[in-house]
């Protein structure tokens, strides 16, 4: 197979639940690596036959260095940080840029925490922990207002090596400043979902950017 010839792309997701207070037409090949980490349950899917061209999202956790099922967290706190080291890792024979889409959701809830309103966003930066954006290259944070979500969407300063990994953050940061009242407008608890999209390096740009421009790779594919 040669890459050079086909554009290829592949995603990941990885979905975490914090519990508050308790292109060409040739061909395109594709992989899906799902975690689901609600800190409550877990469950994990990985329907990618093929490993020529794949992507996953892991995480570590106080219970293991690398967590593809979950872990729970209890009798949380305002103030606390909570493990969450995410990583993407290509997985596949070739080099990647990576792309990653963090979607945070009850955003009118953290809206009140820190003072804001309308359709103004909480930096990605007050919700995680150690999130640099000089390695991941921020291109956009939105507020949905039909899904009550941000949305925030970062490339990789670089290519990801065949069997390498690159940490995009180590924790999420439960506010100080929580109230009892603002803890109910999460209703129990909020998602950061992390969705990893990989394409190949060849004969598609010279950044991420460029190379997800080439290939027409949309954020929610």
């Amino acid at each position: 197979m040669k890459l050079t010839k086909k554009k290829v792309f592949v995603s990941a997701l990885a979905l975490c639940l914090v519990a508050i207070l308790s292109m060409g037409s040739l061909a395109w090949f594709s992989a899906k690596d799902e975690v689901t980490n609600k800190f409550l349950i877990a469950d994990s899917e990985d329907d990618t036959p093929d490993k020529i061209f794949s992507v996953s999202v892991w995480e570590k956790t106080p219970d293991t260095d690398k967590d593809e099922d979950g872990h729970t967290y209890k009798d949380i706190l305002p103030g606390d940080t909570l493990k969450k080291e995410v990583h993407v890792e290509n997985t596949g024979h070739y080099k990647q840029y990576i792309r990653v889409i963090v979607t945070v959701t009850d955003a009118s809830a953290w809206q009140t925490v820190f003072g804001l309103t309308g359709g103004q966003v909480v930096p990605l930066s007050n919700i995680v922990a150690n999130y640099d954006a000089t390695i991941w290259q921020p291109s956009g944070a939105n507020y949905d207002a039909t899904n009550n979500t941000f949305v925030y969407v970062l490339y990789y300063n670089g290519i990801l090596e065949s069997g390498k990994d690159i940490t995009v953050f180590t924790d999420v940061k439960i506010p100080e400043s929580l109230t009892r009242e603002q803890a109910a407008d999460f209703k129990g608890g909020f998602e950061v979902k992390v969705k990893a999209q990989a394409v190949q390096t060849e004969n598609v740009g010279a950044s991420a950017y460029e190379a997800f421009q080439t290939v027409g790779m949309a954020i929610g594919d």
